[in-house]
């Protein structure tokens, strides 16, 4: 079943244009991984998606209904979640407090007890840190408290702008390896990232932008062997 389709999207902010005739598809039960350069246009690609901005042209379905128009706490409800780059957490809450922000909508109030017990197997150090303050934790507890907050939505399809940004190795791939279980438990993932290795690793298939403009797609598994893919964004 596909979960996510853009056709032909043009977006920006005010009269900037960030975005030119962007088309992508994501499939249930995929990780798709949308790489590029900072600034290419990933992030704005995120907004759009999650309803943050309003494209100038273009269509946006998920799960075959047209949502290019609804406003972003509908698609929420409708099982579509954002991990916003910065994290954007409440410093001055606790992480169960954060948690708990992140089930809004009446079906993920109902299942809040549920999600809760998901997200501590996800993420046990969220339950050791349950009572602590987000702000003072480290970066990637951060990070992985952000993931946990939007999975307490209980989305279908989860997008995460730059997860590994500022983050150890180690820990990027602990939160990778994370992002597969999520995928075999039913999460579709559309990562946006800039370590493209990481991504392609763990993800079905990708698409690469480069100033506002898809320039490449496929399979994963080929295009980390393309030279010119290698070259710009592997360091090979």
């Amino acid at each position: 079943m596909r979960m996510l389709e853009l056709r032909d999207l043009d977006a920006g902010y005010g009269d900037l244009q960030v975005l030119w005739s962007v088309s992508l598809d994501v499939e249930h039960g995929e990780i798709v991984s949308l790489l590029g350069s900072n600034g290419a246009g990933k992030t704005t690609i995120l907004r759009a998606i999650s309803g943050l901005i309003r494209p100038f042209k273009g269509k946006i379905s998920f799960k075959g209904r047209d949502i290019t128009q609804l406003p972003s706490h509908k698609r929420v409800e409708l099982g579509l979640s954002l991990v916003p780059e910065g994290r954007q957490l409440f410093p001055m809450m606790t992480v169960i407090e954060n948690l708990e922000m992140g089930a809004y909508t009446p079906r993920a109030k109902e299942k809040m007890s549920d999600s809760l017990e998901w997200v501590f197997t996800l993420f046990p150090v969220l339950k050791e840190r349950k009572n602590q303050l987000a702000g003072t934790m480290s970066g990637g507890e951060q990070q992985m408290l952000a993931i946990a907050r939007a999975l307490m939505s209980r989305p279908e399809l989860l997008a995460l702008d730059e997860p590994s940004m500022g983050l150890a190795p180690k820990l990027v791939m602990e939160i990778f390896r994370t992002l597969q279980r999520m995928r075999d438990e039913g999460v579709t993932i559309l990562l946006a990232e800039q370590n493209a290795r990481a991504a392609l690793e763990i993800s079905e298939k990708a698409y690469i932008i480069e100033t506002g403009r898809i320039v490449l797609h496929g399979p994963s598994r080929e295009l980390i062997q393309m030279d010119e893919v290698r070259r710009a964004y592997l360091g090979i």
